[in-house]
């Protein structure tokens, strides 16, 4: 009697751990807004963003972002390319990526200064496939070898890299993030308004929609 207590107990204690741990989930995988537009503009566009789309479009949606983020792996994987086709190849909507290193390894903050630098100055395609796909290669010596070519071989990049111009633009781009009260990545600011977490397409695309008929009105 007393054993079939116990494999009740512990029945109960694993459902209801269970029910907590998806609850939990759940909640960090919903949309999440601010309820405040801010009056005025809170982000601007730096020369070192990652920018996709052209200038002349209804609306900016600023991202930050971090490859060592699981969710914005995700969203650059699963929901980028129908957002690339429907919005940002129309010239409805422009999407301008900020780095942004809430881990301060030197690893981390080197990749994205490699990043925004070759991004500026080469040709990033090749680099930011490789940081979504196998975003821990940052911390190998192969990495730090192919930087080390890069700089070498382009005095662009190398300049971007070697001096502070990189440091502040991330530097810069950590304390927007703080001030905005961002709690992680990745975060969407579109008009003003702030919207946190993972978004699906069809999420993405009900608050792209919902934003340029503020922005055209």
């Amino acid at each position: 009697m007393v054993l079939k207590i116990q494999k009740n107990r512990r029945l109960w204690i694993f459902i209801v751990s269970t029910i907590i741990f998806i609850g939990a989930v759940v909640l960090f995988l919903m949309p999440e807004e601010s309820d405040e537009r801010k009056p005025e503009n809170i982000l601007f566009e730096n020369e070192l963003d990652i920018v996709y789309g052209k200038d002349s479009t209804d609306i900016t949606v600023f991202m930050f972002s971090s490859y060592n983020c699981l969710f914005c792996r995700k969203f650059f994987r699963d929901v980028f390319p129908d957002v690339d086709k429907e919005y940002i190849q129309t010239g409805k909507v422009k999407l301008v990526v900020k780095p942004v290193a809430i881990e301060k390894s030197g690893p981390v903050v080197n990749s994205i200064k490699l990043a925004v630098c070759i991004n500026r100055f080469g040709d990033f395609t090749k680099l930011y496939e490789l940081l979504l796909t196998e975003p821990k290669v940052v911390y190998t010596d192969k990495f730090e070898s192919v930087t080390n070519e890069l700089i070498q071989k382009n005095e662009f990049v190398a300049e971007c890299m070697l001096t502070d111009m990189a440091e502040k633009y991330i530097m810069r781009n950590y304390i927007d993030f703080n001030r905005l009260k961002c709690t992680g990545t990745p975060t969407f600011v579109i008009n003003n308004k702030i919207y946190k977490g993972y978004k699906t397409y069809d999420e993405f695309q009900k608050i792209i929609e919902k934003e340029r008929i503020y922005a055209l009105h």
